[in-house]
């Protein structure tokens, strides 16, 4: 006798929900909705930059449906075209924080956002004088290292 429908051992039963999108381009055009509604939302122009809208992957998965953001990356593993959708949204939110790099007062959210998930670092070298000096006997032996130019900038 097969398993009653809906039981975990029913025959077809491939165990959890079925997918959100079987289309990518459906996921797209929900991303695109998220965009819209996110400038819909009135907001003073100091918190959002410029009164655009506040765009982030958390809130794009949870307009998308998602539990998680985890979810929503899953779909890059789906199909080509799901993770050509996926990444393009993520070099958007990269290029939306890259703008707000000179947007007044977003500054520091800006470059977290572009150092963890951007892709971007920061690199500093520090190079230190030394001068060490050494006694044999009476005669003192002096040797002085020269530093290069101190660097530092983002990659």
């Amino acid at each position: 006798m097969p398993a009653p429908k809906g039981n975990l051992f029913a025959i077809g039963n491939n165990g959890g929900r079925p997918p959100e999108y079987e289309d990518p381009q459906k996921m797209a055009d929900k991303l695109a909705e998220y965009l819209e509604y996110e400038d819909s939302l009135k907001r003073p122009d100091s918190y959002s930059g410029n009164g655009k809208g506040i765009y982030t992957l958390a809130g794009a998965a949870l307009f998308l449906g998602f539990a998680s953001r985890q979810s929503m990356y899953d779909y890059e593993n789906k199909s080509k075209e799901f993770s050509y959708i996926i990444n393009r949204f993520k070099l958007f939110l990269t290029h939306w924080n890259e703008q707000k790099m000179y947007w007044g007062g977003t500054f520091p959210a800006a470059q977290f956002w572009l150092k963890n998930w951007g892709g971007y670092s920061d690199e500093s070298t520090q190079n230190v004088n030394q001068t060490i000096t050494a006694k044999y006997g009476s005669d003192p032996i002096h040797t002085t290292q020269e530093p290069n130019k101190d660097t530092q900038g983002d990659k």
